[in-house]
């Protein structure tokens, strides 16, 4: 009772901050619209260069190129110099400066990431399991998100849509997209940069970027270095770990045969390779010993410090030890056709993810955890659609249909207490899914837009999984499991399990949005998202193999776009309520010694609010703000516990709508100011940004079964209140605030010479990204980078 009042208080709350903050802005719109005929001119034109110094120009509802404030619906846009001065550096650096999205590190590799938008999260990654925030990098959708986290490189601009975007981009966009542009090849110009960066840790970056165009053909190729000395170091042995080494290289040519047709094929190559990294340990109970409380005490004074197992107490692991490796290639062909209504578009793509790593799962000496995995995962899509107008330009349309196709294996192997039986899960899928669109955009009259959308899905999944004990880590299998299944097996292929499914949607959206003034945009809308069904990869249980169902998201939004001071200020502000049915879940159990994950489904419902401001003070001086705020709870949460005495576990039914969240993130706000002067010599460039986000949890448990007796309650852990009371510290990420900053001098003609010193967690404020809990066994976690430094010098032609 008391967190269903909680909840209802907080809903209250948030949907009472949106009423006001409505009832406010509206009644600056009569003021505004009074004085609209009382506007100089000199006023009229200083906003007018305002926005052609500073355009924001994004995807608009038909995915036509549109000004970001007169597009009805939430959308946080970086263009490729904001990218450079707020310090966003990799693609997971994008949330921390978004409000009401967050990225939370993937526990099996470091390249990925899981995405959390307005409470919904993908909680780990396994190949059968989508993304409810999908990922798009020049209109090709990445299915998974291996290798993702990467330098961005020669970005044109990044753009993070709110809210289900299913009509128009597909399944697995639930809760939002996150859309990449990369610069296109430019005709008609010979131009390139060269950058250099040195930075602590002994950090070395390199990047040249080189256009060639002429009349008719350009090619424009992309290429990054980036290495990193070791940053952590082992408390046992004093090893260092996360030495890094990243090459990343994009090669596009585009030719225009016709006047309107242009087409375009690239090919991007992306290899990365880390010492490690290691993780430090947070909670250990070894029969009620704590084997890790000295080396915990060192790393709690200083987290660069981590725990490492000796290899060799681990029979099969490999001999030199922790590592991460992956390795991407993609491709793409595109052809534009500029139409008498608009532009047709075929946009094809193919990638191919291979990776391997070895992790020490528990941040330790003690040898608990050891986890090896590998990836050889291929995607191939199409898409053709048509945008424009129609019936002068009273609609604007999008139409389209999209195929996707994957394949390949995703294996995971691990070993608990040295063990020489390895756990083996190799997972083998074979996915097409097809989609059909439409949206249309009606212009009732010159103020109010009606927009309706609708896009049908189909998913054909199949998945076999080989799910076995390998004895010494080998090619050689012991035993089938569930031990049950297949007796006596000869190899891993007499373990496979194999099932095929289909899942469809009907996604929707409907809306309006309606100017009141020139400079005050009012919307609201209704939007259903659909994140595909799951297939179990890593369960032991035929009874459980049953998959996931599809996730359902329904969303109301209604929102203020606002302009004024002459076109120097923007405040937006945004409200939203979803309801999501079969919400997917991932938790990992301990069952009779052998780690397994299970997808479950769950009903959520989420209140929430959205702001953003900017104003340009004075002359070059700009100050900026966002914020957050959500509420997200349960509706039902029928899931699996374990109960059983120690070799005769077993998983049964538990109601957890009464559990907390995992990885949500409920405050958020950002604030920074940028300055830029002439100084008679050069440019000078100045930025900082705070960025603050709340606490959040890491398991989904309750506190009171920590205590529980195991044999009687499922889901109890059977520690003592001292143990619980460590454990309840270990299990919450705290409040994390970010401060990036970043001086520019640049000169020379036309400011092609630039000097820049930046300095990215200037605060050092250090708090654990990712944390994993392993039945009552111990509590492992990786941290967000120190506090780094560097110098840039670039050279632009």
């Amino acid at each position: 009772m008391k967190n269903q009042n909680k909840s209802a208080i907080n809903s209250r709350f948030i949907a009472s901050s949106v009423s006001l903050g409505v009832i406010a802005l509206m009644s600056l719109a009569a003021p505004a619209h009074a004085q609209e005929g009382d506007t100089t001119t000199s006023e009229q034109e200083q906003a007018q260069a305002n926005f052609e110094r500073n355009p924001i120009i994004v995807l608009g509802v038909t995915r036509q190129e549109e000004n970001i404030q007169e597009v009805p619906t939430t959308i946080t846009a970086f263009s490729g110099e904001d990218i450079v001065e707020q310090g966003i550096v990799q693609t997971a650096d994008i949330a921390t400066f978004t409000p009401g999205f967050n990225v939370r590190a993937a526990g099996n590799n470091p390249t990925a990431f899981n995405l959390s938008m307005r409470g919904q999260i993908q909680v780990d990654n396994i190949a059968t399991l989508e993304p409810s925030v999908g990922t798009y990098i020049d209109d090709i959708y990445i299915g998974r998100a291996y290798g993702l986290n990467t330098n961005l490189l020669d970005i044109e601009s990044v753009q993070v849509l709110k809210g289900p975007q299913g009509t128009l981009f597909g399944r697995n966009t639930s809760a939002g997209a996150v859309v990449i542009q990369t610069v296109q090849p430019q005709f008609d110009e010979v131009s390139g940069v060269v950058r250099g960066t040195y930075g602590r840790y002994d950090q070395r970056e390199a990047e040249a970027v080189i256009n060639l165009g002429f009349e008719h053909f350009a090619i424009r190729g992309s290429f990054f270095y980036g290495a990193r000395d070791n940053y952590q170091t082992d408390v046992t042995t004093g090893d260092g770990y996360g030495e890094r080494e990243v090459l990343n290289g994009r090669v596009r040519v585009s030719a225009r045969p016709l006047e309107n047709l242009t087409i375009t094929a690239s090919g991007e190559w992306f290899d990365s390779e880390i010492n490690g990294p290691g993780r430090s340990n947070l909670f250990l109970n070894v029969g009620g010993a704590d084997p890790a409380a000295a080396e915990r005490a060192v790393m709690q004074r200083d987290r660069d410090f981590v725990g490492v197992s000796n290899v060799a107490t681990f029979p099969g692991a490999p001999a030199r030890g922790l590592f991460n490796e992956m390795e991407t290639e993609t491709y793409m062909l595109r052809a534009d056709l500029e139409t008498s209504f608009g532009e047709v578009n075929f946009i094809t793509g193919y990638r191919n993810v291979e990776g391997a790593n070895l992790i020490d799962l528990d941040g330790s000496a003690f040898p608990a955890h050891f986890t090896q995995g590998f990836q050889d995962l291929d995607q191939f899509s199409a898409e053709l659609r048509a945008t424009g107008s129609a019936f002068d330009d009273l609609i604007d349309f999008a139409v389209g249909a999209t195929y996707f196709a994957e394949s390949g294996n995703d294996q995971s192997r691990s070993s608990l207490f040295s063990s020489p039986n390895w756990s083996n899960f190799n997972g083998f899928i074979d996915n097409d899914s097809i989609g059909m669109y439409a949206q249309v955009s009606a212009h009732v009259t010159d103020r109010l837009t009606i927009t309706g959308g609708a896009r049908y899905s189909i998913d054909d999944k199949g998945v076999t999984v080989q799910s076995s004990v390998a004895p010494n880590n080998g090619d050689v299998v012991a035993v089938c499991l569930p031990t049950s299944f297949n007796f006596p097996p000869a190899t891993f292929e007499d373990c496979a399990r194999t099932r095929y499914d289909t899942f469809d949607n009907l996604s929707y959206t409907i809306g309006f949005d309606y100017q009141l003034t020139d400079d005050i945009l009012f919307y609201a809308k209704h939007s259903r998202g659909y994140r595909s069904g799951v297939q179990q990869l890593r369960s032991l249980t035929l009874t459980d193999t049953t998959p996931a169902q599809p996730e359902i998201n329904n969303e109301q939004e209604i929102g203020l776009k606002t302009e004024f001071w002459g076109g120097r200020a923007i405040f937006n502000i945004a409200g939203f309520h979803n309801r999501v049915s079969n919400a997917q879940r991932s938790p990992v159990f301990n069952v009779n010694g052998q780690s397994q994950t299970i997808i479950e489904n769950a009903g959520t419902e989420t209140w929430g609010v959205e702001a953003d401001f900017s104003v340009e003070v004075a002359d070059g001086f700009f100050l900026f703000a966002s914020g957050s705020l959500i509420d997200p709870s349960y509706t039902n949460y029928d899931g699996f516990g374990v109960v059983g005495a120690a070799g005769m576990q077993q998983l049964v039914s538990v109601d957890k709508s009464d559990f907390p969240f995992v990885g949500i993130v409920e405050e958020q706000f950002t604030v920074g100011a940028s300055y830029e002067t002439d100084l008679g010599f050069g440019r000078l460039h100045l930025n900082a940004t705070y960025a603050w986000q709340g606490e959040y949890n890491n398991a989904d448990t309750r506190t009171d079964l920590f205590t529980a007796n195991p044999v009687t309650t499922p889901g109890g852990l059977g520690l003592t209140q001292a143990q619980a009371d460590q454990l309840e510290d270990a299990l919450v990420t705290g409040s994390l605030g970010l401060l990036n900053a970043r001086a520019a001098l640049s000169f020379g003609y036309d400011d092609n010479y630039e000097i820049a010193v930046r300095g990215r967690n200037i605060l050092g404020d250090r708090e654990p990204l990712y944390t994993l809990l392993l039945g009552n066994v111990y509590v492992g976690s990786s941290f967000n980078d120190p506090a780094t430094y560097g110098v840039t010098l670039t050279a632009r032609f």
